[in-house]
This record gives structure tokens, C-alpha cells and sequence, in this order.
């Protein structure tokens, strides 16, 4: 059964209650991340990083953590056909959103690393993704990125090249469920549901998530008369929670 990433999905209201009730292990910050470890996002799209761990980044900025994003597009090839959204104008505006995000995660002067892959077809750039991650990384480093079977072709690219380098490097990688949320059920058999720890958040992290999605105007917009938004209402009310998921 393939994972497709289409339609509305399986309704928020459908997961908060399994989530409820299925009882998935959490772990605090500290055994998450310590905090004298780096913080490595590898994001395959600008909004990723927000996706995937916004409320992490943010809780890690507070307490004074070293952090890296890593972004491994500038996701020109959301509105592809747009007259309006050619590919460079969105890829300007996108780096410009993802930078204002990062700012009201609390990150305003975080380090970013622009690799310049071309959106959408990273699963054809594994050899540069790896290259451009090994010398980044640090043996204490935390990496996430998104799960290497999100359903998305460059969310899953990405996991699979971080999953390399992280072990070449000898740093612990936790992968983040984006849009497997949207092609999956309660207690899919697809999904390792044994791997997914949570990570409770707290009422300003889980804030500023909200404000940093908020930021990326050009993926909450209609894209043209046939064609919704990128981040629709069931993704929007998924940043509601009040815990972030990852797989480890």
C-alpha cells in the first residue's frame, strides 16, 4: 500500500484521540538533547525546520543550546507553474520566511547552511547532500530530519542521506514524522509506532511554533484557482500540539 500523500488525511480530532489513548513514551528535554549538545536540523524544505521540531529548537534556544540548520532546498518548486511565483522570486521569498521563522522560534542569529539543491529532486542529489552534510557534522551532535518514510520523495531522500552521514560521524539521529501524519491511521501497520517518543512542550515553545509557521506566508496562501494551499487547515491544526513526535 502505497503512502500518498493526498486528499484531507485522517482528521486531527482522529489522532489527538489514539495519541490519548495509546499511551507513547515521553521523554524530557535533557533526554532528548542535552544542553551542551548541537542542535542539527536538516530540513529539506524552508518550514520544515518549524514542522519537524519548531517547539525544539525553541526550547533548546532558551536555555542558552548551540544550534545548525542545514536547509537543503530553498523550495522553488512549490507554486510550479505559478505566472506569479516564478522559480527564483519563490525561492527568495521562501529563505526570507524561513529566516523570520527562525526568529520567532528565538533563534535570530542561528547558523544556516544553504546546500542549493533543487526542490524536488533531491532523491536525485544524494551524492551532494551527503557531501555537503560530512563536514558539518560532530560526533556529539543531535540531528534531526525528516523520517526516511514521511511519504514526501525529498522528506525521505533527506533521512536516508542524514541516516548515512550521522553514522559516519557517530552522532544520534532522530527522524520526525511530517506528512506521514497525512497518509496514515490510527496504528498503521507501516509505522514503527514502537520507535515514536514524544517531547511535551512548553505553553512559550509551543507559542512560537505557531508564530514561526505563521511566517510562511507563500506556503498559507491559495496557489491558484484549482490549488489550495501547501499547508492546509489539518497541517495548521497538527502545529496545535502541545507534544512534537520523533522516531529513534
Amino acid at each position: 500500500m502505497q503512502r500518498l500523500i493526498q486528499g484531507g488525511g485522517t482528521p486531527e480530532p482522529v489522532w489527538q484521540s489514539w495519541l490519548g489513548s495509546a499511551r507513547l513514551r515521553a521523554q524530557s528535554l535533557q533526554e532528548w538533547l542535552p544542553d551542551d549538545a548541537r542542535l542539527v536540523v536538516v530540513a529539506p524544505h524552508p518550514d520544515d525546520e518549524v514542522l519537524a521540531c519548531g517547539a525544539l529548537l525553541s526550547m533548546h534556544a532558551a536555555r542558552g543550546g548551540e544550534s545548525l540548520v542545514v536547509a537543503v532546498t530553498d523550495g522553488e518548486a512549490s507554486h510550479a507553474g505559478s505566472p506569479h511565483w516564478t522559480g527564483q522570486r519563490l525561492a527568495a521569498a521562501r529563505r526570507a520566511e524561513s529566516a523570520e521563522g527562525l526568529s520567532r522560534l528565538g533563534l535570530p542569529d542561528v547558523a544556516v547552511v544553504r546546500l542549493g539543491l533543487p526542490d524536488g529532486q533531491v532523491c536525485r542529489q544524494a551524492d551532494r547532500l551527503a557531501k555537503g552534510l560530512k563536514p558539518l557534522l560532530r560526533s556529539n551532535d543531535v540531528v534531526v530530519t525528516t523520517w526516511r518514510l514521511d511519504g514526501h520523495l525529498d522528506h525521505e531522500a533527506t533521512g536516508r542521506s542524514a541516516a548515512g552521514a550521522c553514522a559516519a560521524a557517530g552522532c544520534r539521529l532522530v527522524e520526525a514524522p511530517v506528512w506521514m501524519w497525512r497518509w496514515a491511521a490510527p496504528g498503521d501497520l507501516r509505522v514503527p509506532w514502537y520507535r515514536l517518543l514524544g517531547l511535551p512542550l512548553t505553553p512559550q515553545a509551543l507559542g512560537r511554533k505557531q508564530a514561526a509557521l505563521a511566517a510562511h506566508e507563500t506556503q498559507l496562501v491559495q496557489r491558484d484557482a484549482e490549488e489550495g494551499p501547501v499547508l492546509g487547515t489539518a497541517i495548521l491544526a497538527r502545529s496545535d500540539r502541545t507534544t512534537e513526535y520523533f522516531f529513534v
